[in-house]
């Protein structure tokens, strides 16, 4: 990853962080550290927390390649402990952010290498949504 990918990632975990924090969530930004974490925001609000992994789609694509096997197993074993759903983060150019469930990753994950916008947009749920059903 490059050095501009890496900033503009931890840039917007910060931006998710804040946005989410609005909405009325104790957001939490996990710190990028040497062993790496399986998720980059942990996000509670009503009883629920939510482990969330940020993506940029700097060209409102999404590589699936891009869910590393560490946060795809953490998800997995949060889900299948009783803890609800993972979520994936995907922020458009214009700024637009969709939430995909793990669920929903998964099956673009085993059948595909790429998402597009049209794709994301109609898999995912906008953000503003998403708290709405939180």
């Amino acid at each position: 990853m490059t050095n501009s990918n890496r900033r503009d990632g931890v840039r917007f975990e910060k931006e998710l962080c804040e946005l989410l924090s609005g909405f009325g969530f104790w957001a939490h930004d996990l710190a990028q550290n040497s062993q790496g974490q399986p998720f980059d925001v942990i996000a509670a609000r009503n009883g629920c927390t939510y482990p969330i992994d940020c993506k940029v789609c700097s060209k409102n694509i999404f590589k699936t390649e891009r869910v590393e096997e560490n946060q795809y197993l953490a998800m997995r074993l949060w889900e299948q402990t009783g803890n609800g759903s993972g979520w994936f983060a995907l922020k458009l150019n214009d700024g637009s952010v969709y939430m995909i469930s793990l669920a929903g990753m998964e099956t673009q994950m085993f059948t595909k290498t790429v998402i597009s916008e049209r794709e994301i947009r109609s898999l995912g749920v906008p953000l503003a949504e998403w708290v709405a059903r939180c």
